[in-house]
């Protein structure tokens, strides 16, 4: 036990909070139900071919619980029911050992200053003995000894987190990308190809439904004929008869729209962009859009982000290649782009950057305890 964290006062300095240390580690469990337990004296379950006690599972389990309570604070018992904690303390647990393995260790100095540390157990900015027992035993039930082990564990686990993601940097060119992406607008002219324009017209009687379905059938199955060896007449569900329209029509009004966006991808080899929008066959859609960011919807065309990356590899007055989303195919050609804020980039860029080097390294977190996972079974 920690004795000394209990008697000792602290310096003055505030935490930004214990979740920090343990979040990017926990950030990435899933959610869930948990079950039942078992006798304590009984295998839990293995990990690296080694038994994992019920005892030891009930307390990464315990672990889970008051590392979910750090993340979610009072919103704990809204999302509990949710929180799949016996997976998160089967992951502690193999995470623990592969620490163990790397021979990661923490002193007890080093859990003291972290606790003493800790904002929640302060009053007036120094650690107060009084708060950190009433919160241990209000807020995670918990004693002492055992909140300490578990914040031992946590420090070793943030030091794997370390230890794996060490070396990984985000350039400068990938913090202003992703700052164009939200905050720089671009504009263009566009020819739009889509399913549902040629949708409309495709109206399938029920001997192209009958066609079709006879012609999957004999694909997928020798057909039931009668004995004029004619083919299976489709059946009278109007469910089977409805889909098979859906389908007739959705393949069609794709292979119509391919065909018409490839016809214009043909003419702008040797005319103007202006000129093949002004001789388009009925069905296509054109027009220029206003200034438009990543994250907007263009009208007549829905969401940005395609538009805008596609866009964003054009110098101005230059034409795309075709490409395509799930509404249809498209050609586009830069307009203009408006310039940015230099000044607000600058004061965006350092918080921006650190968003986005947690990310990355709390993706090759996750791929790493993925891999570990596969071994500990």
């Amino acid at each position: 036990m920690l004795r000394i964290l209990r008697n000792k006062k602290t310096a003055k300095k505030i935490w930004i909070g214990l979740a920090i240390i343990i979040i990017p580690a926990f950030a990435l469990w899933g959610f869930g139900s948990s079950g039942s337990s078992r006798e304590e004296n009984m295998p839990a379950g293995k990990i690296f071919g080694k038994n994992v006690s019920t005892l030891e599972f009930k307390k990464a389990l315990a672990a889970a619980k008051t590392a979910a309570i750090l993340q979610f604070g009072d919103k704990f018992s809204e999302v509990e029911k949710y929180l799949n904690l016996e997976t998160q303390a089967w992951e502690r647990l193999i995470l623990l050992e592969e620490a163990k393995r790397r021979k990661l260790s923490i002193n007890d100095r080093e859990v003291v200053d972290t606790i003493q540390k800790a904002s929640y157990f302060q009053n007036k900015g120094a650690f107060d003995n009084k708060t950190y027992m009433e919160i241990l035993r209000y807020v995670f039930r918990l004693q002492p000894r055992t909140f300490e082990e578990q914040m031992r564990q946590n420090l070793i686990l943030a030091k794997l987190y370390n230890q794996i993601t060490e070396g990984i940097k985000i350039e400068d060119s990938q913090i202003r990308q992703e700052w164009l992406k939200t905050n720089e607008e671009l504009s263009i002219y566009y020819i739009a190809s889509l399913f549902a324009e040629f949708a409309k017209k495709i109206k399938p009687d029920n001997k192209k439904i009958s066609a079709y379905y006879n012609k999957e059938n004999i694909i997928k199955e020798p057909p039931i004929v009668n004995k004029e060896k004619k083919p299976a007449r489709v059946p009278e569900s109007a469910e089977v008869k409805n889909r098979i329209k859906e389908t007739i029509i959705k393949e069609e009004s794709a292979k119509t729209a391919q065909d018409k966006i490839n016809e214009c991808a043909e003419k702008l080899k040797s005319k103007p962009f202006d000129q093949v929008v002004k001789t388009s066959k009925p069905g296509l859609k054109t027009g220029q859009t206003k200034f438009f960011k990543s994250s907007d919807k263009i009208d007549n065309l829905g969401p940005a982000q395609i538009f805008w990356e596609t866009a964003k590899k054009l110098k101005e007055n230059q034409v795309s290649d075709i490409f395509s989303d799930a509404a249809g195919y498209y050609i586009i050609k830069l307009k203009a782009t408006k310039p940015v804020d230099e000044d607000k980039f600058t004061k965006e860029k350092n918080e921006l950057g650190e968003n986005l080097l947690n990310q990355e390294k709390n993706k090759v977190f996750a791929k790493f305890t993925e891999e570990i996972k596969k071994k500990a079974q």
